[in-house]
Formats: C-alpha cells, sequence, structure tokens
C-alpha cells in the first residue's frame, strides 16, 4: 500500500484539501506539486483501498481520480463514493488516456464531475479544479494562448514537417 502526502502544511484549518488517486508516481506527484501551488493540502494513494482510506477519515474538497488503477477501476471508485459513502456533492473529476464517447458516459454515469483526457496541462488541470470549486462553466484553453512558445522554439524534425507552410 503506497500512501503519500504533500510536505507543504501550514495551517491545514485553512486549506483546502484534494485527493489524487493514480498509479502512476511520477503523475501523483505533478498533481500534488501544482495542487500545492494552488493552494491545496493535498493526500495521495496509488490504489483504491488507500482513497476507501482516506475518504472515510478526512474531508476533501475535490477528488482526482485515474480511470486505470492497480488492483479496481477509478469508474468503482466514483460509484463508491457517491453510493455507499453518501459523497454526493463532493467534485470528482476523472483522468484517463481514453478518450471515446463510451469512456466520458460511463465517468458520467458513475458520478463524475469532469474529465481530463491525458496527457493534460498542469494549467488545464487548475482550470478544471478551479471551476468544479467555484461553480463556473470551464472550457480549454484557446490554442492561441499556446501559440507564442511555439514560435519561439526552432521546430525540428517532423514537427517542422507537418506544421511548415
Amino acid at each position: 500500500m503506497f500512501i503519500e502526502t504533500s510536505l507543504k502544511r501550514t495551517h491545514p484549518h485553512m486549506k483546502r484539501r484534494a485527493l489524487i488517486v493514480d498509479g502512476d508516481p511520477e503523475l501523483r506527484r505533478s498533481l500534488t506539486k501544482q495542487l500545492a501551488r494552488i493552494d491545496f493540502d493535498v493526500l495521495s494513494t496509488n490504489h483504491y483501498e488507500g482513497a476507501v482510506q482516506y475518504l472515510t477519515t478526512h474531508d476533501f474538497h475535490v477528488v482526482c481520480v485515474d480511470v486505470q488503477l492497480p488492483n479496481r477501476s477509478g469508474y468503482e471508485l466514483c460509484e463508491y463514493m457517491r453510493g455507499a459513502l453518501g459523497l454526493g456533492n463532493l467534485p470528482i473529476l476523472m483522468m484517463s488516456e481514453y478518450r471515446t464517447p463510451e469512456d466520458l458516459a460511463y465517468a458520467e454515469s458513475a458520478g463524475a464531475n469532469a474529465f481530463l483526457c491525458k496527457p493534460f496541462s498542469m494549467r488545464e488541470l487548475t482550470h478544471c479544479v478551479e471551476s468544479l470549486l467555484t461553480g463556473t462553466r470551464w472550457t480549454a484553453p484557446p490554442i492561441h494562448e499556446l501559440q507564442p512558445l511555439v514560435a519561439r522554439r526552432r521546430l525540428t524534425g517532423i514537427v517542422s514537417r507537418i506544421r511548415s507552410p
């Protein structure tokens, strides 16, 4: 069982708390760092049972769940949170590399409030989490925000052949 917490803890009663459930240790660390930057106290685990343990002993403002967990699916965890744990108002963000309409429909029917397709940027994560908490409608940032970054880099290889006029 692997459970980790963020190192940034000042006044827990003043911070929002997030739970990250993902089997990828690098992604868990990245998500933890990003959410800590926007003033979250972050708890994380890599599996279903660890998530259930946290959910029964802590209050959270948002939960980020990967669809593919090592022992049970993120969909099952989402359904358990909504059903047995009675966490109907807890914002749940599902994350997955699968992006078919069926995957999105299954996440919605399991009780997820939002779905991010991997890979996603930390900016997308931040906007999505904040919109879940404020109740505002979130959309992905427009492409023109990214163009200045691309224009500064010298494109090489296949990327330059694809993007060259």
